[in-house]
């Protein structure tokens, strides 16, 4: 939809915030070789300034009225459809199954097979490479992914 077009767009245009909103963890901060992002501001915020673009030049003159009356009550929504996108993230992810564990996009691409799982699952759900690039190594997003470097081989050396 348009609105989680926005969504999308204003998450890939404000990259500190996302790291607010989906982790900014310790272990993310060492593995990637960073700073923490430290903010004294609360996500609420952040689900503000999304709700703002999403919903002050809505189509419906309606939605821009009850907007501009009460933003607030549209933070709710926004945080809503971050959990919605995840429930559609990770049924896209079960559907690549292990093949796509810790695995960025660009390198799923390179498989024939798994490309043509993906290119025809990206017609339903076109935003999963710009979610797989933010949440792939996140298990508060990523529910499908594993530990596990998908090149070891542990049923080998189990017996």
């Amino acid at each position: 939809s348009a609105h989680t077009s926005r969504l999308i767009a204003w998450c890939k245009a404000n990259n500190d915030a996302c790291i607010k909103l989906f982790s900014d963890s310790v272990k993310d901060v060492k593995d990637q070789g960073r700073k923490k992002k430290q903010s004294g501001t609360p996500k609420e915020t952040y689900y503000l300034q999304l709700a703002s673009l999403i919903f002050s030049n809505d189509e419906d003159p309606e939605t821009q009225l009850l907007f501009s009356q009460n933003p607030n009550a549209f933070i709710k929504p926004v945080q809503t459809r971050f959990g919605m996108l995840r429930k559609k993230y990770n049924e896209f992810n079960k559907a690549l199954k292990q093949s796509g564990a810790g695995m960025t996009y660009e390198d799923l691409q390179k498989d024939p097979e798994t490309k043509t799982l993906i290119d025809s699952k990206l017609k339903k759900f076109p935003w999963w490479p710009d979610l797989h690039g933010w949440w792939t190594t996140n298990p508060a997003f990523n529910t499908t992914s594993s530990s596990a470097d998908p090149g070891q081989n542990f049923e080998s050396t189990a017996l």
